[in-house]
């Protein structure tokens, strides 16, 4: 085989095996995670969501805004939550992710940078127009301890992602609970 036609065979061969995933597919089940793994998942980074979310709304809130908040009572509750969250959020990655990534969130940096990744996921498609209601939220929910607001963002989340359809991807992979 030459060095051209290598590329060329690849693309057969994906071709080929895409067409026989695609029976596949449906049998295929996606690892997810029980809403309370979510809600741990999310207080874990609730600081960087936070903080992602008001660099979105900078020019949408006026400073006092909460969103905008970096440091102070409201920020410190969620940081502390952030912590004690953090080993059941660790469980929730691992339980998506597989082993060979769970090994690696044992690490001092694996938080930070799990933030990184799992907040944009979060704000995909928030826009400053978004951002007086999110602030209406987080205002009503700031009474409530920052394990119960979790609980409340990833209720959002499950509400919006049962909305989207095709091949709109899901937020965060929550496991479908029965009826209560």
């Amino acid at each position: 085989m030459t060095r051209r036609s290598i590329p060329a065979a690849l693309l057969l061969i994906l071709g080929a095996s895409a067409a026989s995933a695609q029976s596949v597919v449906a049998t295929v089940t996606l690892p997810c995670v029980t809403p309370t793994e979510a809600e741990a998942l999310v207080a874990a980074v609730v600081p960087e969501l936070i903080g992602d979310i008001g660099r979105v709304c900078a020019n949408a809130l006026p400073e006092t805004a909460l969103l905008r908040q970096t440091s102070g009572s409201f920020i410190a509750k969620y940081r502390a939550e952030a912590d004690l969250a953090w080993p059941r959020g660790r469980s929730a990655i691992a339980k998506i992710t597989g082993p060979d990534i769970a090994s690696l969130l044992s690490t001092d940096v694996a938080r930070p940078l799990l933030a990184t990744l799992v907040t944009p996921a979060l704000t995909r498609g928030l826009q400053p127009v978004d951002c007086p209601a999110i602030e209406r939220i987080v205002t009503l929910a700031q009474p409530l301890p920052a394990r119960n607001s979790a609980a409340l963002f990833v209720s959002i989340i499950q509400l919006v992602d049962a909305k989207r359809t095709g091949t709109n991807k899901p937020r965060l992979p929550i496991c479908q609970q029965g009826p209560r």
